[in-house]
């Protein structure tokens, strides 16, 4: 069987996002077993870090016994997502949530997944989920500072315009080291999830492509502790602050364009071509950061004049 490569580090323009290679490969079933051999193709994130990046307070990141990482494969149907998260001695792992679609991160140790994959940062999706396998799944319309709402089983009921959920969706949880409400020793998690394209692509109001060897999507990953006072993401959240006059690490996921990029590549790791995925650089890239970056510059100017430039 193909074996991972060793990552390396491709090329990319400056200001470019965490970037992902994820080989083609079915996973079952979903149990929250990472140990299954059909993982061993997909390697390692980077570890997590805190979600501002260099700008992260003294204090705020992770230790090296607090580490988070994650690892992804995809199939004609599925995304595959698997994360572990180490939970030192002295920190609780927190799971009380117990129905379908609460608000996770207002009480438990939290991981979630944040989905776009048109780029266009709207109609994005989001799950959460604690180590009970309790989840909640959301459509956010836009950003919240856009004006932005939860779609979502939370705040509406079946048939209702504000409703959102998913029926195709597999998730499972182990707890692998520790337990649940124990802080006296380290405890250790690992979630397992299939995410269907159908419903990462329905209900957007940009339509994107189903994955394909060569395609990308935005994603972007984030572990909330504490009842978000800790916030340890994949591709730290990053933008252009013009009254700052320079990129400022943010306290918000709501950033889609910050996201890190998922790769979809063949078995081996490859592109159509033959060449390394991990050579891949989104050619849209440069558009749409240049995009963003005067997006916040006219936010900026509404803020202070009142109207639009």
């Amino acid at each position: 069987s193909a074996k991972p490569r060793r990552a390396r580090i491709p090329q990319l323009p400056r200001r470019y996002p965490k970037q992902y290679v994820a080989r083609k490969a079915t996973v079952v079933p979903i149990d929250g077993d990472l140990t299954k051999a059909v993982w061993q193709l997909a390697p390692w994130s980077d570890p997590f870090v805190e979600i501002r990046g260099e700008d992260a307070p003294k204090g705020t990141k992770p230790s090296q016994w607090e580490t988070t990482r994650v690892k992804m494969l995809w199939d004609d149907e599925y995304l595959y997502i698997a994360a572990m998260m180490d939970v030192d001695a002295g920190n609780e792992l927190v799971a009380k949530f117990k129905e379908r679609n609460s608000p996770i991160f207002h009480t438990d140790s939290d991981f979630e997944v944040f989905l776009d994959p048109a780029g266009c940062c709207h109609g994005y999706k989001e799950l959460e989920i604690n180590a009970l396998n309790t989840v909640w799944n959301l459509l956010l319309t836009r950003p919240y500072m856009d004006g932005g709402g939860e779609v979502s089983g939370r705040v509406a009921k079946e048939g209702e315009k504000s409703y959102w959920d998913v029926r195709k969706q597999q998730t499972a949880v182990k707890v692998t080291k520790g337990q649940i409400g124990n802080p006296t020793s380290p405890s250790q998690w690992c979630v397992e999830i299939a995410l269907a394209h159908s419903e990462s692509l329905g209900d957007a109001p940009v339509k994107a492509a189903e994955p394909f060897v060569g395609h990308c999507w935005r994603i972007n990953f984030s572990r909330v502790e504490k009842q978000g006072q800790v916030n340890w993401v994949w591709s730290p959240q990053v933008v252009w602050s013009p009254g700052d006059g320079r990129y400022v690490g943010q306290v918000n996921m709501h950033l889609p364009d910050a996201w890190g990029h998922l790769i979809f590549a063949n078995e081996a790791g490859q592109l159509l071509d033959g060449s390394d995925a991990q050579d891949f650089v989104d050619p849209t890239f440069a558009a749409r950061h240049a995009c963003a970056c005067v997006y916040y510059a006219c936010r900026a100017f509404h803020e202070a004049n009142g109207r639009f430039p």
